[in-house]
């Protein structure tokens, strides 16, 4: 078991240029957003203190199993084609805002969406209204967790905090916030690098028995997301 972060010391201004954060909402064109990516961190010296708001908006999570390859297209079509298809999906265990354990374990727990969201995405701010119509509209299956992970915080961006952009929001299901892991060659988000983030949202759908069935990233309608909860976990 891998405990993250190992060190967390950068400035939030050089992290999110590390991520590339600035390109990802929504994916690029070829798919990849420069998420996760690694980059110099810093001239050689050491590495300055995360500034206090950021650290307040960030937990510890720890990750098991194999990260799952960078998710390469976003077109649905493609979706049996990703490699991560098949594969067992690493399990978090993490925490909420008010620091209440939370995991993400299908195999444990049962089949899950989980949800990739950053603030100050415009595509993460129109996805989840549509998600919450499905909420309210009853049509997430009973037998199907959804679990929120807010990563790529950011406080000089639109919508931070994220602890209380998501309950501005409405989100009412389960959340495991991400963390970042900052290391002498490079700057990651630990949850987000795990699933193979590629872009906001970023969504994994994952069965019983803990295994991908699929992955996509962009903005989608609530009938397309209902659409791909059934076509790829079928039976709920």
């Amino acid at each position: 078991m891998n405990t993250a972060p190992r060190r967390r010391a950068v400035l939030a201004l050089a992290l999110t240029a590390s991520l590339g954060l600035l390109g990802a909402c929504g994916g690029d064109d070829d798919g990849s957003s420069g998420v996760g990516d690694t980059g110099d961190t810093a001239d050689g010296g050491e590495l300055p203190e995360l500034p206090p708001e950021l650290q307040a908006e960030l937990r510890p999570v720890e990750v098991s199993g194999a990260a799952l390859p960078r998710l390469t297209s976003s077109d649905d079509d493609a979706i049996p084609d990703d490699p991560a298809v098949g594969s067992p999906a690493p399990v978090l265990v993490g925490q909420d805002f008010d620091d209440a354990t939370v995991r993400i374990d299908a195999a444990q727990d049962g089949p899950t969406m989980v949800v990739f969201l950053a603030h100050w995405c415009p595509h993460c701010n129109n996805e989840i209204p549509e998600i919450n119509e499905l909420r309210d509209d009853a049509r997430i299956p009973d037998g199907l967790n959804v679990i929120g992970v807010p990563t790529g915080t950011d406080p000089g961006r639109p919508n931070f905090p994220p602890s209380e952009w998501l309950d501005d929001m409405d989100w009412t299901y389960p959340v495991l916030v991400d963390d970042y892991l900052v290391e002498a060659d490079g700057v990651s988000v630990v949850a987000g690098d795990a699933f193979g983030l590629s872009g906001f949202p970023f969504v994994t759908l994952i069965d019983g028995d803990g295994n991908v069935t699929a992955r996509w990233s962009g903005e989608r309608g609530a009938d397309q997301i209902a659409k791909l909860i059934a076509t790829y976990l079928p039976g709920l």
